[in-house]
């Protein structure tokens, strides 16, 4: 059974824009034997671009969206984008 989580990373900054990754964390339980293995990869969503008192989105396939956008295409990201 594969497990997706869809989460915030902690914040960098860089150039004095302070940039928020979104990114999927998914991992799969691999049975071998008497042993169980746990894969997990990182894939990334978008990030969200803080400059000054303005929140940008910016998606991994091109797209630019507002926070509401985001929020209402990743529920799951409601919470944390709101605390913000």
């Amino acid at each position: 059974m594969e497990e997706r989580r869809l989460e915030l990373e902690p914040a960098v900054t860089i150039c004095g824009y302070e940039l928020i990754p979104i990114a999927w964390t998914v991992g799969r339980p691999v049975m071998r034997g008497h042993a169980l293995y746990m894969a997990m990869c990182r894939e990334a969503l978008g990030v969200v671009v803080r400059e000054d008192a303005s929140l940008r989105v910016l998606m991994a396939d091109g797209r630019a969206l507002t926070t509401a956008q985001l929020m209402a295409e990743q529920p799951s990201l409601r919470d944390a984008v709101s605390a913000l």
